[in-house]
């Protein structure tokens, strides 16, 4: 049974809302499964971002964070875990590499002739711009926690959200709660996951 104080804090926290935003398709939707681990990633994700921001109201989310993510530790790690496995087996564009042909074998010895011509043509050619580098975030799950970052980064601040908040992760830190209620709370506050956006399925599809 959730406690009357935890179920008031919850339901004034319930009303956030929170547009998911659009972003590249691909072929495969998530399961529901998977689709309630997005929930929970983004969810530990939002209340790191409330955390930070109702701190400079006075209410103390931060220091409580720790708690619920020690109580719900087992709960979250799955979820990451599921979301991560789902992202990298998605199928992916042939990078511009692959497309270029296997490099030849060990070429026959230039006459003197071939090489002078060969000089010639090098030095007449025009130079070639410098090679484009490449991104190291190239993991599609660390670009999807990026992006829950951003999106969850910033939001309404108010000393009474911030307080209601504050009674949610009091509440998922006390371990004589069950883990339905961290399965209630993140369903109620990430209805539709940006997983599901950036995928390209909306929600009523799944």
């Amino acid at each position: 049974m959730i406690p009357l104080s935890c179920r008031v804090g919850i339901a004034a926290a319930l009303a956030l809302a929170l547009a998911p935003v659009a972003a590249q398709a691909a072929q495969v939707c998530p399961d529901a499964a998977t689709v309630q681990a997005a929930r929970l990633v983004e969810f530990q994700t939002m209340m790191m971002g409330v955390a930070v921001r109702c701190r400079h109201v006075g209410v103390p989310v931060i220091d409580h964070l720790d708690g619920m993510n020690s109580a719900r530790r087992t709960m979250f790690t799955e979820a990451n875990d599921r979301v991560a496995t789902y992202l990298r087996s998605l199928p992916t564009k042939s990078s511009p590499a692959s497309a270029l042909p296997p490099p030849p074998g060990k070429p026959a010895p230039a006459t003197p002739a071939a090489r002078k011509a060969a000089s010639t043509a090098a030095a007449s050619a025009p130079a070639k711009p410098p090679a484009a580098k490449v991104s190291r975030r190239t993991d599609p799950y660390d670009r999807y926690l990026t992006m829950i970052g951003n999106q969850y980064g910033a939001g309404l601040t108010t000393l009474q959200r911030c307080k209601a908040f504050d009674a949610i992760v009091l509440s998922l830190s006390d371990r004589t709660n069950t883990d339905r209620l961290l399965t209630m709370v993140s369903s109620s506050l990430v209805q539709a996951t940006l997983l599901e956006a950036i995928v390209n399925c909306p929600a009523e599809k799944k």
